[in-house]
């Protein structure tokens, strides 16, 4: 996947230029605030009329000395913040505590208080501004509603955010709150965009910041590189110009922000030097430091920026006005902070175990803070708890819910309640698995099956299609974009199982090929109770994977033909006396289709003996078998084979033409699938020296 970069804003904590200069070498993606605000006002030139007139207003007070207030009494802003985490289950789906990093490095970079600006260039040293503004998030909703200023919703549009007008569903007032969306990608390539004060018509709800999950605070799914994005933005959202200019076009041509003190300048797309950087006046270094500019080591805002900033707060222009004033403050919770109880929330450090281990649960319960929470653990030892992040003993296997409610003293909350939580695996067993999906539904006593991305779909039986007999399993297309479906099998003890062999057979066809992202069929292992796994098998359902029955827009429904049989190697694990496997399908971005899965067989080879020194360790699996035979063996030496099967009566009815085979460790596929079922004998030739063994085709 291509990685997409904000290089405007990209900073270190590690303050030495070293650093800074190794990032020069990352691609690069600018942020679209001007080229979004273009496209908006070609829909609406209204707009623009409106936003030139504030403007030039605006710019003229600034660029006019004798008309401003140079130090002015400082003045603290608050403004009450709500974030909109839109999602499809996956990483963008980033935590409270990513956001509220994000909260405090606005709070450091706006109050001028990262410890970076040491190493700001001299010319810009006694410049640095301090804006004075808080970044709160909300307690209290548009509705009066108790909240954490945290919003999350299930929404395709995350996937690739194109930023119309009736994308923005979830805005609360922007003249009460600054709403951020967090995405998990924008269809321009850009990782965030802001509207100006004035762009829009007050109360719009487009007056929102977009960014990228990647691109929130300096944890989770982001970096320390990647922190100040939202710094940036939120530059934009207060009337700031980029150091060069209303252009996204740095090192082109000197330009002009309309802020006295930030120099004239091309703008960098690398961190410069106080000399390298005297370019477009010789003798004046440019403040390629700025939060502004594209320069990788952005590090301050100028006095005259705080200004213009402040000055944008201060305005009727889209309503930046009403966000710190007293009232408003009152209105979303912030001062008086709002007195609310706790929404339940939990985790846990795992979901699937063996009997007798242990899970430990923690407490994310947010808006109010709790002091007291009550669990209730089905399965579990203990069944209740008091504690804030308790943990518990399941002794017994099976499939268990937990609920929480957590209070403070204003009261308590809905309980939280998550059915089917926890898998407690049975014991290992030392039987074979045939498994066709003809007699029962899913999930049942050897299968278990989860839907990581929460929606009801998952594996299930079906008659729509079987690689043989009317039944297989399969996930329906109408599973959501971005889901990952898993089917556990039972736990097996390989060390009582010699000579095991997995084959299991598949269909899938490609839906869209107009997109980047496809379909994923893979098989894991874990020797672990499912704390960690190993990849045995990985399948992506395209068009150019071998087996995959082409393109087709929906309705897959395959003949036995079109499964593909896989025979899975599974003699690395032969000792592990624990071992669980799972199927993942894990569906594209866009729309998927139907996936099958059929003819799952868990069975030990049969050791052929033989009497010839040229040949050894023969091996022949699955036994029984209904599609193909793998025979395996090692030759001293090159040797001519032939083999052929014979049917009880001896006749022959397969015959495999003598072929030379070289020294070392061979294999032979042999299809069977044209035979009837019943018992035959596979005859093998070696150089006139004949072996054979019974198999049997189900």
């Amino acid at each position: 996947m291509r990685k997409i970069f904000f290089t405007s804003i990209l900073i270190s904590f590690i303050i030495n230029l070293s650093f800074s200069q190794e990032l020069q070498s990352v691609s690069k993606t600018w942020c679209h605030s001007i080229e979004m605000m273009e496209r908006n006002f070609k829909l609406h030139p209204e707009l623009k009329k409106q936003y030139d007139a504030f403007q030039a207003n605006f710019n003229t007070k600034h660029k006019n000395k004798n008309n401003r207030v140079l130090n002015p009494a400082i003045t603290n802003y608050t403004i009450p913040v709500v974030f909109h985490v839109l999602h499809v289950n996956g990483a963008e789906n980033i935590s409270d505590a990513q956001i509220e990093n994000q909260i405090a490095i606005l709070n450091r970079d706006f109050n001028s208080q990262n410890a970076d600006t040491s190493v700001v260039i001299p010319p810009f040293k006694n410049i640095i501004g301090n804006a004075h503004i808080t970044f709160a998030l909300a307690k209290t909703d548009p509705n009066g509603n108790c909240t954490n200023g945290i919003d999350r919703f299930y929404d395709t549009k995350t996937l690739s955010w194109e930023g119309n007008f009736p994308d923005y569903t979830y805005t609360w007032d922007p003249t009460q709150y600054l709403n951020f969306y967090v995405v998990k990608s924008i269809e321009s390539g850009a990782a965030g965009y802001a509207y100006y004060p004035g762009s829009l018509s007050t109360g719009s709800p487009m007056d929102a910041i977009l960014i990228l999950h990647s691109y929130v605070g300096s944890i989770g799914t982001s970096n320390v590189n990647q922190s100040r994005a939202i710094t940036h933005e939120v530059g934009h959202w207060l009337n700031l110009q980029h150091t060069w200019g209303n252009t996204n076009n740095p090192g082109v041509a000197c330009g002009d922000d309309d802020v006295i003190d930030t120099p004239e300048t091309m703008g960098f797309v690398s961190c410069s030097t106080e000399l390298s950087s005297q370019i477009c006046n010789p003798g004046i270094s440019e403040n390629y430091q700025n939060y502004m500019d594209y320069s990788y080591c952005s590090r301050m805002f100028t006095n005259e920026q705080v200004i213009r900033m402040t000055d944008a707060l201060d305005a009727t222009a889209s309503g930046r006005n009403n966000l710190s004033t007293t009232s408003n403050l009152i209105a979303t919770g912030i001062n008086p902070l709002a007195q609310c109880p706790p929404t339940a929330l939990f985790k846990s450090d795992k979901q699937m175990i063996c009997v007798g281990q242990t899970i430990t649960f923690t407490d994310q319960s947010n808006v109010g803070i709790p002091d007291s929470w009550a669990w209730e653990f089905e399965g579990g030892t203990p069944n209740i708890s008091s504690v804030q992040n308790p943990t518990v003993t399941y002794n017994s296997p099976g499939t268990y819910s937990v609920q929480l409610v957590s209070s403070n003293t204003i009261g308590s909350s809905n309980p939280a309640i998550k059915i089917g939580y926890i898998t407690v695996l049975p014991s290992p067993i030392s039987t074979s698995l045939i498994e066709g999906f003809e007699t029962s539904t899913l999930p049942n006593a050897t299968w278990s099956v989860k839907n990581l991305s929460g929606s009801g779909i998952t594996w299930q039986q079906t008659n729509l299609s079987a690689a043989s007999g009317s039944k297989s399993a399969y996930v329906s297309e109408d599973v959501n974009p971005s889901s990952s479906i898993d089917l556990y099998s039972p736990t097996y003890n390989f060390s009582a199982m010699p000579n095991l062999a997995l084959t299991l057979k598949w269909a899938g066809a490609e839906r869209n090929t107009t997109t980047t992202s496809y379909d994923a069929f893979s098989v894991y292992f874990s020797t672990n109770c499912g704390v960690s796994w190993t990849p045995k098998l990985v399948r992506n359902i395209r068009s150019t994977t071998a087996g995959v029955s082409g393109v087709m827009d929906g309705g897959f429904y395959p003949t036995p033909s079109q499964f593909n049989q896989e025979v899975i190697s599974i003699s690395s694990l032969s000792s592990a006396t624990n071992i669980l496997f799972r199927l993942r399908l894990v569906t594209e971005s866009g729309s998927s289709n139907n996936f099958y899965i059929d003819d799952i067989n868990l069975s030990t080879t049969t050791s052929i003996k033989n009497n010839n020194a040229a040949i050894s360790n023969l091996s022949l699996y699955p036994n029984p078998a209904n599609e193909k035979v793998f025979l395996n063996f090692d030759l001293t030496d090159n040797k001519n084979i032939e083999i052929i099967i014979y049917d009880v009566l001896g006749k022959s009815v397969k015959k495999l033409s003598s072929q030379n085979y070289n020294s070392g460790y061979n294999q032979i596929e042999i299809p069977v699938s044209d035979l009837s079922k019943g018992i035959y004998f596979l005859s093998m030739n070696v150089n006139g020296q004949i072996t054979t063994n019974k198999i049997v085709i189900d």
